[in-house]
């Protein structure tokens, strides 16, 4: 418990101050001690949603408010990434389950809610109804190692759907979810329970 209380007085002594500094940015990594901004770099980046639900973890263990704002900005600066069309993906879940799932859960925003529904509703359309899985990552649809792919990644996103599919009482983001879990489980699962790999090139239907 003394090892617990320590680490988490470092990171809240640390975290505080860079909550402040780092408000407008959507970070990555640190570059000369400093964070870079993937908002200028690629918006849609997948983890551009972990410094969102860090700053929630944050806020929920202290109660400080600057944490909260810090939050509730990375959630605003991620709104460009709907805009981005053709590099959106599908990691959406990672990107708005921990800053606007959390926001909704924690203060019943209804914009966070509607955020949630805007990349629910982006991930189950990039579902392959034939193929029965939610097709990985963008590019050249003509090239043929862009063609129905799937990785194993996305079962982490599958959350979202099952979130969209009992708050609008709408039994089709489950179905999909579903549907791509046995896909998944088929394809990419080996029978010891590990995964054949991260990658699949799924078989036409």
């Amino acid at each position: 418990r003394e090892w617990i209380d320590s680490t988490w007085s470092k990171l809240d002594e640390k975290l505080s101050k860079i909550a402040i500094r780092s408000r407008e940015k959507l970070p990555y990594t640190s570059i000369n001690h400093i964070h870079n901004d993937m908002q200028k770099k690629d918006v849609t980046w997948w983890t551009n949603g972990f410094w969102g639900g860090m700053m929630w973890l944050m806020y929920v263990g202290t109660g400080n408010e600057e944490y909260k704002k810090t939050a509730e900005r990375s959630e605003e600066l991620l709104d460009k990434a709907f805009e981005e069309t053709d590099t959106l993906h599908h990691d959406v879940g990672f990107m708005w389950r921990m800053t606007s799932g959390v926001n909704y859960q924690l203060t019943g925003s209804e914009e966070s809610r509607k955020r949630l529904f805007k990349a629910a509703s982006y991930l189950a359309s990039r579902f392959n109804v034939e193929g029965g899985y939610i097709r990985a990552w963008n590019g050249d649809y003509k090239s043929e190692r862009f063609k129905q792919i799937a990785i194993i990644d996305c079962m982490m996103n599958l959350s979202l759907l099952y979130w969209a599919g009992r708050e609008m009482d709408d039994p089709r983001f489950k179905q999909i979810a579903n549907a791509h879990a046995d896909t998944v489980m088929k394809e990419l699962v080996r029978e010891n329970g590990s995964p054949m790999q991260t990658l699949a090139r799924l078989k036409s239907p």
